[in-house]
């Protein structure tokens, strides 16, 4: 089993991270857009300002024309200012100034002090024609302006209209009108609240629907990708595992082949060792010890090479009988006894129900919770317990538990749990357990480790009931 990475932090923030940076978007989108329309309908309304002088400085410009008969305009002194100042009277001028044809300074009303002359770019625009205004926030200055009594505008709209009779193309000057602001400031200004509150309630919306809509596909994209992390696991775990059933498919003939050739020579080598004692007369304690542990070790020898054949001559002559959960743990307890009492440990087991497994099945399940026992006592200390249980499980399988009394598998093993490994014990080969995993799959089961803290760990062996 290989166990699932915890998602970086990194990893969980990402999300909200993109969502933030997507309202923060929208939010400077929808400024902009706003920002734009609100500049848009200055220039109306300043605009419209503009056109209403023009045209009432037109019609006033027609009437003075009227009067003086087929005199021109700007040759009758006086008669520009008179027909500006009769639009001034209409539209609540607080300061004009009157320009010729030629830009040069005509006449003025309502201003103290001199202003600046027309700048090149506002020149050009009102002498082709153009009426244009502009908004000035700040209060008129007294030093600059005979401001009429009860004028408390806190700004002036500046609007520069070209002096022209109704349907004539030629200007035959142009004027600056200072106009008192407090209409045309009071429409902008509920221009600019009604644009930024249609703003503000649909940045609210549109961050509210991204942020439901995004985090919902972006919850659909991590479980897809956890999904594909999954998949990626069980195919690289299920690669493994095919890699080594491949190779122990291929060591099979090897395997059988070298185990026919071993068991006779272990045999004699067992009755050689337990005769050596008579033979030398050597009474020294410890040659006993060491003949001892020679003989044992042969024997286990033997043993293991005795049960491979076992389930080889099984597989080659399906052979058909049944062996009990009792006769299991029976077989087992048998082979590691000796183990146990050797390094003081005692091994407890218990069967509950009653079940009973194919011969071959059985067979398996002996090597596999063998391999097991042992791993048990070589990392339980001495005066310890080891715990062998088999019980029927759910849907008419068999399962087996073997708990040792040791502190845990070391972090390594437990990351490469079920694979070829070095091994960390003097004389290991790192394939007892990848072994142990494939020989349950053989048998049609699973073996799986419960757990393994400095109190112990737990193997389970689960056989699947046969169809």
């Amino acid at each position: 089993m290989s166990a699932t990475a915890a998602p970086s932090t990194s990893g969980r923030f990402a999300p909200i991270g993109v969502i933030t940076l997507t309202v923060l978007v929208f939010a400077g989108v929808v400024f902009t857009a706003t920002w734009q329309l609100r500049a848009g309908l200055r220039d109306q309304i300043l605009r419209r300002e503009a056109a209403t002088l023009t045209a009432v400085a037109s019609m006033q410009l027609d009437n003075s024309a009227a009067e003086y008969g087929d005199v021109s305009l700007p040759e009758v002194p006086g008669a520009l200012l008179v027909a500006v100042l009769k639009t001034a009277k209409l539209r609540g001028v607080a300061g004009v100034r009157i320009f010729d044809a030629r830009g040069a300074l005509n006449s003025s009303d309502g201003m103290v002090g001199p202003l600046d002359p027309p700048s090149g770019a506002d020149w050009a625009r009102v002498a082709s024609g153009e009426a244009f205004a502009r908004w000035h926030r700040q209060t008129p200055r007294e030093d600059l302006f005979l401001l009429p009594a009860g004028l408390t505008s806190p700004g002036l709209v500046e609007a520069w209209v070209p002096l022209r009779r109704t349907g004539s193309s030629t200007a035959i000057g142009a004027a600056q009108f200072w106009l008192e602001g407090s209409a045309a400031g009071a429409e902008i200004g509920a221009h600019d609240q009604r644009l930024w509150a249609q703003a503000a309630i649909a940045g609210t919306i549109g961050s509210a629907i991204i942020v439901i809509v995004l985090g919902w596909v972006l919850r659909r994209l991590a479980a897809a990708n956890r999904e594909l992390q999954a998949r990626g696991e069980d195919l690289q775990r299920a690669n493994r595992e095919l890699v080594l059933a491949a190779k122990t498919s291929a060591l099979g003939a090897v395997t059988a082949h070298l185990m026919h050739e071993l068991k006779n020579p272990l045999a004699g080598l067992e009755i050689f060792v337990a005769g050596q004692a008579e033979a030398n007369g050597d009474t020294r304690p410890e040659a006993g010890a060491e003949l001892a542990a020679a003989s044992e070790l042969t024997r286990r020898l033997r043993t293991m090479v005795n049960d491979v054949v076992g389930v080889l001559r099984d597989e080659q002559t399906g052979a058909a009988f049944q062996l009990s959960g009792g006769d299991v743990v029976e077989l087992v307890l048998a082979k590691v006894q000796g183990e146990a009492k050797r390094r003081e440990i005692r091994i407890e087991s218990a069967i509950a129900g009653e079940f009973l497994l194919a011969g071959r099945r059985g067979n398996l399940a002996t090597l596999v919770l063998g391999n097991l026992i042992q791993n048990a006592l070589e990392a339980t200390p001495p005066g310890g317990v080891v715990r062998l249980t088999g019980n029927a499980a759910k849907a008419g399988g068999v399962e087996f538990v073997v708990t040792d009394g040791g502190a845990g598998l070391p972090e390594a093993v437990r990351r490469r749990l079920f694979q070829p490994c070095t091994s960390t014990k003097a004389g290991g080969s790192g394939l007892g357990l990848a072994l142990s995993h494939q020989l349950a799959l053989q048998a049609g089961g699973q073996l799986e480790m419960l757990r393994s803290d400095v109190q112990g760990t737990s193997f389970r062996l689960v056989l699947r009931a046969e169809a």
